[in-house]
């Protein structure tokens, strides 16, 4: 009886994944969870790894506090190479963060806090005025190692294809 209980039990937690199911973003956690997402035009992008595409890896933060004239105090990437084209955002700080505060995001070459986006090796797209966005620091943890934050932006490729990411977040730790 017991062992009949234990294998209906089992059967029943064993459920296969829905192929048809609508990916979701993570929640918006502060805990150091190795998160990231966002809406991309509407369509969810989260980091997914395909390593016939890409050998790195599809979740990177970097952080540091050091400040030179040279330096980038803060780096994340999430990329999706499982999608055809692959697509990427990326975050740049050439500026020590702060916990609560927000940053305006624009063109790298103008902005010491910027964001791009990649679809494929050849587009990217940039955020250039009078596009704009913004990046917010929820919680910056440096004994702990963990940064998480919430963000937007609108960008153009070189070809005038505009890109909207909306809803973006990440919980990671560097």
């Amino acid at each position: 009886m017991l062992i009949c209980l234990s294998c209906i039990l089992l059967s029943a937690s064993c459920k296969k994944k829905d192929p048809t199911a609508v990916a979701s973003l993570p929640e918006a956690t502060q805990i150091g969870a190795n998160t990231f997402g966002a809406l991309a035009n509407g369509s969810v992008l989260l980091p997914r790894h395909d390593p016939l595409r890409f050998k790195g890896a599809d979740l990177l933060a970097y952080y540091s506090p050091v400040s030179t004239p040279t330096t980038v105090n803060f780096n994340i990437y999430g990329d999706d190479t499982a999608s055809d084209p692959f697509r990427m955002v990326q975050l740049i700080s050439k500026i020590p963060l702060q916990e609560g505060q927000t940053y305006p995001l624009q063109a790298s070459t103008t902005n010491l806090v910027s964001a791009n986006y990649y679809l494929d090796v050849s587009d990217t797209f940039n955020v250039t005025p009078p596009l704009n966005g913004q990046l917010t620091i929820t919680k910056l943890d440096q004994t702990n190692r963990i940064i998480s934050g919430t963000f937007y932006f609108d960008a153009i490729s070189a070809t005038g294809e505009k890109v909207s990411i909306t809803d973006g977040r990440f919980d990671v730790k560097f």
